[in-house]
């Protein structure tokens, strides 16, 4: 039954005799799919016409047996043979014996056995004509004529030459019953051919997408496949045509040790016509012997291309958010700092920032990064006081996969290689640990970076900037931090001002934080009058400008309808009671008296202490040693 699928495939037939052709056509026509004929005198003669059908898109050819095994040494595609069973033979015989008892049986480069027994049947003498080709055909059959032949049985072309040589020729008889078995049989080879030249191409178009030059040789160092790009590069044509052996080509490849070691061998550089390349070899095993090898061969510049390229997807959304201008100040300390920043952004070299905790030193190390050359790269953040140990070692350099219990499947990219062709800011790095210290110390001197676990060194090319709000010279002289890694991160320095010491910055720096964080919450902003604004400059501010963001912000969120003084009296005296070390203090750090907290020893009563004050609610509220905040609810409470 013809389907959909069989509509689609091309069956070729190529045959000697007319009366074949016919057949064939009938039985196709009314049982099968349509087959493409071709009448030629077999033999040689067939091989031009089989390459035209093939190159036409024929599926698979049928042809009689001898010009069959011609053709399949010759063309790519299956061939299958037209065969005569014994009770074909048989029949033939018996005819020919029509025109005479010597009978000469002509047949492809073997005998066909059992003809004793048919001398016997049909009471004839039946001689065996082998040939091989054309000529000798033509030679077996010239000299059967003196050996006393009277018929010739075989296919076309030995009616031709048994005509030529004036003897009978009876054409070798195949039943309907084999054709159509052999039409059959077409169709299912066809189909399977069809799948596996869908396969073989879609093979080869994975192949050809890549841009590495992808080759298999078989045992014997054959080519067998290759890709375009290899195919380019090594100037070969047409490797199926004719025999390529890879060694012609690459006279100094590694691939042929594969076949003696049986091991794949990988990542092992090679010069390819002036280029180098990093190749792999794999054997290919069957039956625990080499069959053959797969070759692929990187392009080293494409390796690098690669790599830059992997580390950048990596690195995707490590960008450095703020600039230089966000150091917002008009204080000449500050104005120092920004112009140092400035001059040494253009240089790679270490640029450790010092500061107390909140002076803004992260900011001043994004800025850095975007006025350098390396601005496009990624800028990636640590902070060392914040992870254990080992967890900072990890995150540092990366580990390999098994490199110890609970790692990673496939490892881990450390920050070092995700900073590639960018900036690594170490925050706190005095807290570093002196195993971590001393990896640190390598990867500066050396610009490589070997994972946990692994026993390969990964060139980097970074740029770091560190930042400690511990006095470096002090960890060093105490034996907490190395001093060779201090003079590796001291090449460039800057010192941070604290907010006590730029207090004329405190104003701008205000107006600006109550601008963002009121957007950030989403809240009115407050100004906070100029008296209130006093206050906060006599403050020491010993979280610096975080401290004074987290002030802010509770202000805001807590005023309700403009600036509310209770709030801000309150809030004030929360800050203002907490400890401030003496060298915090700008000699002596002012505070309003308002702060001082004064016992009610006698036991007075609200009313009784407003009475005394002159109902001064912030002196009553000295009194008590109270904020006026408090005294404001102890008083809506008693009312």
């Amino acid at each position: 039954m013809n389907t959909a699928q069989d509509s689609k495939l091309a069956v070729g037939a190529i045959l000697s005799t007319p009366k074949m052709i016919t057949t064939i056509g009938r039985l196709a026509k009314s049982k099968f799919a349509h087959v493409e004929t071709r009448l030629v005198f077999g033999l040689d003669e067939a091989i031009p016409v089989g390459k035209e059908m093939e190159a036409s898109g024929i599926d698979v050819l049928i042809s009689r047996r001898g010009t069959a095994e011609i053709l399949r040494e010759n063309l790519h595609i299956p061939v299958l043979a037209l065969m005569a069973n014994p009770l074909d033979i048989l029949i033939s015989v018996k005819k020919a014996a029509r025109f005479g008892k010597r009978i000469l049986i002509t047949s492809f480069r073997k005998q066909i056995s059992g003809m004793n027994i048919l001398e016997g049947i049909c009471n004839v003498k039946i001689l065996h004509g082998i040939y091989h080709d054309s000529a000798s055909l033509e030679q077996v059959i010239g000299a059967s004529r003196q050996k006393g032949v009277d018929v010739v049985i075989g296919g076309g072309v030995s009616m031709k030459y048994a005509k030529n040589y004036g003897l009978k020729g009876v054409e070798l008889y195949i039943s309907e019953e084999a054709v159509a078995f052999t039409i059959e049989d077409a169709l299912s080879v066809a189909r399977l051919h069809r799948l596996e030249q869908e396969k073989s191409k879609r093979y080869q178009c994975i192949i050809d997408s890549s841009s590495d030059l992808i080759i298999s040789v078989n045992r014997a160092g054959v080519l067998t496949t290759m890709n375009k790009v290899a195919m380019e590069l090594l100037r070969i044509t047409d490797f199926q045509a004719e025999p390529h052996a890879l060694i012609d080509y690459l006279p100094e490849s590694n691939f042929k040790r594969v076949f003696d070691t049986k091991q794949s061998l990988t990542n092992k550089f090679e010069k390819v016509r002036g280029n180098m390349y990093l190749a792999s070899h794999i054997p290919i095993t069957v039956n625990e012997e080499v069959a053959g090898v797969v070759s692929v061969l990187r392009d080293t510049a494409n390796v690098i291309k690669d790599e830059h390229e992997v580390r950048r997807n990596f690195a995707k959304g490590l960008v450095a958010k703020y600039r230089i201008e966000d150091l917002i100040h008009v204080s000449a300390s500050v104005d120092d700092v920004v112009q140092k920043a400035k001059r040494y952004a253009p240089s790679d070299s270490t640029i450790l920032i010092n500061g107390e905790t909140g002076t803004g030193k992260e900011i001043l190390a994004q800025g850095i990064h975007n006025m350098g050359g390396r601005s496009k790269g990624p800028f990636v953040s640590i902070n060392c006081a914040a992870l254990p140990d080992q967890l900072l070692e990890n995150e540092l350099f990366g580990h390999e996969e098994g490199a110890f219990t609970g790692s990673r499947r496939g490892g881990k990219i450390g920050l070092f290689e995700l900073a590639h062709s960018g900036t690594i800011f170490l925050d706190e790095v005095a807290s570093m640990p002196p195993n971590v210290q001393a990896s640190l110390l390598r990867v500066l001197q050396e610009k490589t970076v070997m994972r946990i676990g692994s026993d390969r060194l990964v060139p980097i090319n970074v740029r770091v900037l560190a930042a400690s709000n511990r006095n470096l010279i002090e960890e060093v002289r105490a034996g907490r931090f190395r001093e060779d890694l201090f003079f590796r991160l001291a090449v460039l320095v800057i010192h941070m001002p604290p907010l006590r010491e730029r207090m004329e910055d405190l104003p701008i720096i205000v107006a600006s934080t109550v601008s963002r964080i009121a957007k950030k919450c989403g809240v009115a902003p407050v100004a906070i009058p100029h008296p209130y604004s006093q206050q906060l400059m006599s403050y020491a501010w010993p979280g610096n400008i975080r401290q004074l963001e987290n002030f802010i912000e509770r202000l805001l969120l807590l005023s309700d309808e403009g600036f509310d003084p209770l709030i801000f009296e309150e809030l004030l005296q929360e800050i203002q009671a907490y400890a401030i070390p003496e060298d915090h203090a700008p000699g002596r750090c002012a505070r309003p008296e308002a702060s001082a907290k004064q016992p009610n020893p006698e036991g007075k009563s609200i009313d009784e202490i407003l009475h005394e004050a002159r109902f001064c609610k912030t002196k009553a509220a000295q009194m008590l040693g109270i904020s006026r905040t408090t005294l404001w609810r102890k008083m809506k409470a008693l009312s």
